[in-house]
């Protein structure tokens, strides 16, 4: 831990034992994010650790932001250079008999390197708990990505601190340092640009239009298509005139880059869990100057542009993965005679958006009633699909064992199981059970445990809304009183519409407004095609690509006696 190099790069980042509003925000989001109660962004010298990012130390160490080597398990991160992750570290045969356990209340404990720019290790980012735990894989890959960007910021004040230094040198030196900061400001634009895209259409847009002002490139390219362009190269490859290209390339991707009056390219590897996964293309009509600062900048690009492409990737595998979980538990709606239902389910556009919003209609009492039930579980992850998933088959199960109960006694029953002996399930449903009757009408009967209140489009377009309703769903204990039950008929050409909050809780409006505004387009829009009016209400509601909220429409239309089924 005494190499010079290191101790000089630790001096340089100008951070200590004082905190750095940057590096407390990079520790809220480790604990935020993996759900710890003490995050650290820790820098270890040789006489013990200093803390410039923290969240949730008790005192003193709160105030001292600091501990002796003593109290250290970064400092172990810092000598091998590698990630320490412990799930309990009373059992560990080396960190059983650090100090930090008993007086820091450090149990499990997982860290990464925080590197300079020469690979030196720095510190750790790490995230702690105070009882035993099994870090899932996951989490790492989360912290290992933080822990890369928070690496990029020291070697951002490193840098920024040089140029500082050079600065006051002469003249000439202040100059080029101006544009060195420019650079390190456009590179921070890079950064902050890339954090935000979702995919890697959005990465090259990215690229396009920032990357290619940073450089002063003509042509940028991300190539991930190896045999578009030839392979990846595994170090920065330059094409310093014409028929550098020619020779460089295929014919006609060659010929491609010279009628775009390009004379000078350069291909950089892009780097991901240390592979190459691609190139970084930059072009000019003219080869510009290539000094030091060129080549940290570039890459620097090709760093930001690679862990970008990498997040992005895994961040749409893990959406699809999400919305197929939760495709996949909405069931296909049973036909019953003398109704024709619809129903539709739009996932959020916002990437961290995806989960708690559900419908189900299920035949029960053999058959002679339709039970159907609109949700919404708290939460937008897949935490909570996965809590929707269970609540929902346990509602089917509550229903099947009441064929002669009420709504209200379903809900009651799932309310009380979840708290018992969980999923620890809060939200918003409600629960309709529906009985022919005589002459083609039907009887509904509905539970509503906080849910946004359901429509009946009568057959000459007026509305009536449903508001009647109890607290939310997941507090049985709270209930001052049972859960109602409420009873309406249904006549031939009436129509039943469940809704979620998606479409009357939209950010920025009035819930109010909103739910009269779709009384009103149910009451204007034609009933004899489903599938066309919940799409249209949902198009007149609903912008596709800033949909805040999941959303969900179920519709049941009475059909006159001897209709068949739709």
């Amino acid at each position: 831990m005494a190499e010079p190099g290191r101790v000089a790069a630790l001096g340089e980042t100008g951070l200590g034992a004082q905190a750095d509003a940057e590096f407390d925000a990079v520790s809220e989001q480790v604990r935020d994010l993996l759900g710890v109660p003490v995050a650290l962004v820790s820098l270890v010298d040789t006489e013990g650790q200093h803390f410039p990012g923290a969240v949730g130390l008790g005192e003193p160490w709160a105030s001292c932001r600091g501990t002796p080597l003593s109290h250290s398990f970064c400092q172990h991160v810092v000598v091998s250079g590698e990630p320490l992750v412990v799930e309990d570290a009373r059992e560990h045969p080396v960190l059983r008999y650090n100090e930090a356990i008993v007086d820091l209340g450090v149990v499990a404990y997982a860290g990464f390197p925080l590197t300079d720019g020469a690979g030196r290790p720095l510190g750790s980012l790490c995230a702690i708990d105070h009882v035993p735990r099994v870090w899932r894989r996951e989490e790492l890959a989360v912290l290992s990505a933080l822990a890369d960007g928070t690496s990029a910021r020291l070697r951002l004040r490193i840098s920024l601190r040089d140029a500082e230094r050079e600065r006051a040198q002469t003249a000439a030196a202040e100059a080029r340092l101006v544009r060195a900061l420019e650079r390190s400001q456009l590179l921070l634009a890079v950064s902050e640009a890339l954090t935000k895209a979702v995919d890697v259409d959005e990465v090259r847009e990215v690229v396009a239009g920032v990357v290619s002002e940073a450089v002063g490139a003509t042509h940028v390219h991300i190539d991930l298509e190896p045999v578009v362009d030839g392979p990846w190269p595994r170090q920065v490859a330059l094409f310093a005139d014409e028929a550098a290209i020619a020779a460089g390339f295929a014919p006609e991707v060659a010929a491609a880059h010279l009628a775009r009056g390009l004379s000078a390219l350069v291909r950089t590897p892009l780097h991901a869990a240390g592979e190459v996964i691609g190139a970084l293309e930059l072009g000019w009509p003219e080869l510009p100057e290539a000094g030091p600062q060129h080549q940290v900048v570039l890459a620097t690009l090709a760093d930001y542009i690679g862990r970008a492409v990498e997040r992005t990737r895994f961040l749409q595998q893990r959406i699809t993965v999400a919305h197929q979980l939760q495709d996949a538990m909405l069931s296909p709606l049973p036909e019953v005679p003398g109704l024709a239902m619809a129903a539709r389910y739009w996932p959020s556009s916002q990437t961290d958006h995806v989960g708690g919003d559900w419908y189900d209609a299920v035949l029960f009492d053999g058959g002679s009633g339709l039970a159907v039930t609109v949700g919404d579980i708290t939460g937008h992850d897949l935490h909570a699909a996965a809590v929707m998933g269970q609540v929902r088959s346990m509602a089917r199960q509550a229903t099947w064992e009441r064929p002669a109960g009420l709504p209200s006694a379903v809900v009651d029953a799932v309310e009380r199981a979840c708290a018992a002996v969980g999923p620890p399930a809060t939200g918003s449903l409600v629960h309709c059970h529906l009985r022919p009757l005589p002459g083609g009408r039907w009887e509904v009967r509905w539970a509503n445990a906080g849910h946004p209140p359901p429509f009946i489009r009568r057959a000459d377009g007026t509305v009536e809304v449903l508001d009647q309703r109890d607290m939310m769903f997941g507090y049985p204990r709270l209930r001052p009183k049972g859960i109602d039950d409420h009873t309406a008929e249904l006549a031939p050409g009436d129509v039943l519409l469940l809704h979620t909050d998606g479409l009357t809780d939209r950010r920025g409006l009035d819930s109010r407004v909103e739910t009269a505004e779709l009384a009103a387009d149910l009451g204007a829009g034609g009933v004899d095609d489903l599938p066309a009016l919940l799409d249209g209400l949902f198009a007149r509601r609903v912008v596709l690509d800033d949909i805040d909220d999941d959303a969900v429409l179920v519709a049941l239309r009475v059909d006159a006696p001897g209709a068949g089924v739709s």
